[in-house]
């Protein structure tokens, strides 16, 4: 039970310490990051508002039949519908460039440790590795950064205004659609794991498959030389069905 327990800690340090590292990559961008989390602030309680003005146009407009209600509401729909378009575009742009500096950042200071390395590093490590780390790693963790980003917030404020909104039309039955919740945190969990240990194995079959498409692109001269053409296409055949199986499981979760 005690060792489960260490277990446990020292899985959350660990995971506190990601989250810090992770962010730091945001301190440099810090006016963009702020931008950004309001716009989508903005954009969630624009969306529980949307749906509360449905209720109204429903339950004062087109029950009742009252056409200048009907026209009054719609004309709030329109002009809402513009605004969240506009705060749409407003978080989706600061995404964009925020992705693409902390991409630079991360590949700029990698570059820089790797001319910091011994030669022997250089012989025991694969060429295609390395490729693999400066690459693809760097724009998947730059897409966590800021697409996982936007989930975080959009999730909470969303849940926080719809509650709120309910609450205004029918708090009791607002606490009846809570008692789900529970289990949905629950099925969460579950699928959080699955879907952890799915692309985890994901990035590592596309680590060694872009190890093998490298090393096969520079030493192109070696392959031709001892007529190993056919062979090596069999080795990268081989690899390609293993990552399209594994990202289609880790897709379907």
């Amino acid at each position: 039970m005690e060792g489960r327990t260490s277990f446990v800690i020292a899985h959350r340090v660990q995971t506190v310490m990601r989250a810090d590292k992770i962010l730091a990559l945001l301190r440099a961008h810090w006016s963009w990051t702020l931008v950004f989390i309001l716009l989508i602030a903005l954009v969630s309680v624009q969306d529980s508002f949307f749906t509360y003005v449905s209720k109204l146009l429903n339950d004062e407009a087109i029950v009742p039949g009252d056409s200048s209600r009907l026209m009054e509401l719609v004309t709030v729909c329109f002009a809402l519908a513009l605004v969240q378009a506009a705060s749409m575009f407003g978080f989706i742009y600061p995404a964009g460039i925020l992705g693409e500096r902390v991409q630079y950042d991360l590949r700029k200071t990698m570059f820089n440790h790797l001319q910091e390395l011994s030669f022997s590093y250089f012989d025991q490590t694969p060429l295609g590795w390395i490729m693999s780390r400066v690459t693809s790693d760097s724009g998947k963790i730059a897409e966590l950064v800021t697409w996982g980003l936007v989930d975080i917030p959009w999730g909470l404020m969303n849940i926080t205004t719809s509650f709120i909104f309910m609450s205004i039309i029918n708090w009791r039955l607002a606490l009846n659609v809570l008692a789900v919740v529970p289990i949905m945190v629950l099925v969460s969990v579950q699928f959080q794991r699955l879907i952890l240990a799915e692309y985890r194995q994901v990035r590592k079959l596309n680590s060694k498959l872009t190890g093998v498409y490298s090393e096969m692109i520079s030493g192109v001269r070696v392959i031709k030389a001892l007529c190993r053409e056919e062979k090596n296409l069999d080795e990268f055949s081989g690899q390609a069905p293993v990552m399209y199986r594994a990202s289609y499981r880790a897709a379907g979760l």
